[in-house]
Order: structure tokens, then sequence, then C-alpha cells
């Protein structure tokens, strides 16, 4: 029997994980299509589209645009001690971390679980999506647990970005509806979160979909909207309008999913584009509150050979136990897979492939 694990990162307190948020130079360019992920940047159950990306730049907008009052937020002392409760690990838990926004392997260790039987693989996924950037039910769960902020959410997931308010007076169009910010920002708030989470969550929603659709030039179709969405919701949405974060004087691209693996991928192992602010951080609150923290899935070794010879066209050995070998990146995530020592690809695509839920996981094989 073969276990594969990734390889471990120095043990700290939990509290110490949410001090600091470092501010760094930026290179961003475009997420090549090749390389992105087969669910959608902004979605978790809809295919991605392969339009490319545009940068919008500060000189396109008019001199309406202002900085709001408040920049980079740390936690409280009250924060970081309501997060220490709510974070007491598990027995069975693993601490690792940093105490550094965006360093290397950083997050909650973890491992493949599980039984199997001869001729069968059991992979176990961390985190649902592709995991990069801010993490919908992490950031509930710090606003609910941690006392957080809509501020403190988008600055822990997008470490060195600044906060702008900026004329939100026209209209955008998204997945083919064209209308006023709040109409159009509200629908996708509402699909994304429904009207259940907690109010701040839903603020750092809304202005990370609203700047994702900016930094794409006010219009992008990879979004879903929900009619009617409640008052709530429209509330919550109203009083953060027009607000988006900038990173060197632009929109920042600011993609979301559904949750983390304790911690977030860092865009260069994920789509291999590496964006300053689209570093790992971690995520704790995603290894108590996520309900797909530690799945499951078994495969047998015949459903593994076809799914991975149907996606990358190499004929397996008759050796399950050299199928797969993983080049682990920042916080666990997989950067790349050599499958059978034949052919080396992208750690999300061979996930994908698989049908696992993110590019965070481990696997036994027998």
């Amino acid at each position: 029997m073969k276990k594969c694990y990734p390889r471990a990162a120095i043990a700290v307190a939990a509290a110490v994980l949410l001090a600091g948020i470092s501010v760094i130079s930026a290179y961003a360019i475009a997420v090549p299509a090749e390389t992105e992920p087969a669910e959608t940047v902004l979605e978790t159950e809809t295919e991605e589209s392969s339009d490319s990306l545009w940068k919008a730049e500060i000189s396109d907008y008019d001199s309406s645009l202002s900085l709001v009052e408040y920049e980079e937020v740390e936690p409280s002392d009250a924060q970081i001690a309501a997060m220490a409760s709510a974070t007491a690990p598990k027995a069975s838990a693993v601490w690792a971390g940093s105490n550094v926004t965006g360093s290397a392997n950083i997050g909650v260790g973890y491992s493949a679980v599980g039984s199997v039987e001869n001729g069968q693989f059991a992979f176990t996924t961390y985190g649902y999506g592709h995991c990069v950037g801010m993490s919908q039910n992490g950031a509930n769960a710090y606003a609910t647990y941690g006392g957080y902020d809509y501020q403190s959410i988008l600055f822990h997931y997008y470490p060195g970005t600044t906060l702008v308010t900026t004329d939100a007076s026209g209209s955008i169009t998204a997945a083919g509806v064209t209308g006023s910010v709040l109409e159009i920002i509200s629908q996708i708030v509402y699909n994304e979160m429904s009207s259940s989470m907690h109010p701040e969550a839903m603020k750092a929603q809304a202005i990370a979909a609203y700047t994702y659709i900016m930094y794409q030039g006010g219009s992008c179709n990879n979004v879903i909207l929900k009619p009617n969405p409640p008052q709530n919701v429209v509330d919550a949405v109203a009083s953060v309008l027009g607000q988006a974060l900038y990173y060197n004087g632009s929109y920042a691209l600011t993609v979301y999913g559904a949750s983390s693996g304790g911690a977030t991928a860092s865009s260069g192992d994920i789509w291999g584009t590496q964006y300053d602010y689209l570093v790992s951080v971690p995520c704790e609150l995603d290894a108590y509150y996520d309900p797909y923290y530690g799945k499951v899935t078994y495969l047998s070794t015949e459903q593994v050979r076809a799914k991975i010879s149907s996606a990358f066209g190499i004929a397996l050995s008759d050796n399950p136990s050299n199928w797969i070998q993983i080049n682990y990146g920042d916080s666990g995530y997989a950067r790349t897979v050599t499958i059978d020592g034949q052919k080396t690809v992208n750690g999300t695509a061979f996930a994908n492939a698989l049908g696992l839920l993110s590019s965070r996981f481990a696997y036994i094989c027998s």
C-alpha cells in the first residue's frame, strides 16, 4: 500500500496566523487560457469562459474615483481572542502556518484517510474549487466567529490591495445582462451566498464581484445571476456600492471560490501565473466549518486508468503505485503531477480529470 502526503510545515498557534498583512510589489498579467481551471474562476459549479482577461488602467476613469478613508486593517485583540476560541484544535488536527501572509506552505496539515481494498484508490480532498482568492465559506466564518468586518476579510484574502470608492452610477454587464451596479451585483451576491450568510461576508463578496467585473472592463460572462434578491442582500450591496480593490493603481483580479483547504492556493500553483495579491493565506476556519474538508473519493484502478487515459492520452503501466507523483506547492496544493513517469501535467488539471473537488489532495492506493 502506498500513501502520498504533502510535505510538512512549521507548527504555530492558530491565532498567530491572523497577525500581519504584508504589502508586496506587483507584477500581474492575464491568466493564460490553457492554464485556467475547468471550473469557473468565480463559480464552483459552472464551466469557465475562455475569454481572455482585460486589465483596466487607472487612466480609464475620471476624477470621481477617490480613496476610501480606511486602509489595511489588522485584527484587534478581541478578534484574535475570538478566533483562538473558535478554532481550538481538534485532537486529530495538525496545525502549521506562518505569521507572514503569503508565505509558502502554510495552513492546516492534512493527509490521506480511509482504507482501500485491492485495486482501489482513496483520494482525500480539502477545499472546494480552485481555492485562489477569497473563500466564501471562510469569509462567512471570519465574520460570524471572528468578528471580522468586510474590510478585514478583503485585506486578509487579497493582501497588499487598497480599497477605493469609484463612480458606480453607470451600468455593467454580467452573463449577458446589463443593468445598474446595484442590480447586477445584488443578483451575483444572491447567487453566490444566498441570503443567509453574514452581512459582512456579503459586503466582501459584493466588492470582490464588482472589482472582478471592472477588471474585465465592466463586462464578463463567467458569473451567474439569481433574480429577485431579498432586501437584506440588496442592503448589504448598497452599503458598499462602488467600493473596489486596487493594486498598483488598477483593479485587482479578485477571484473567489466556495472554500479553501485550510489555506488558500497561490495563483501560480493553480494557473501558472503569479499575482502578488493572490498568494497563499491561512483560512483555518475552513477546516472546521467546510463540509467539503476531508472528503474521501474512492475510485477503482480501472476508473483511474480510464480517466487519466481520456484526459491526457497516456497508456499507463501495470503498477498503479507509480501512476501519480505529486509536486506540492504552497499550502499543499498540487502544483504539478507526474503521471507514471511519462508526462507532467498541471495539478488542477489532474484533479479535474479525476473529478476531485480541489487540487489539495492526498491519496492511498492498494
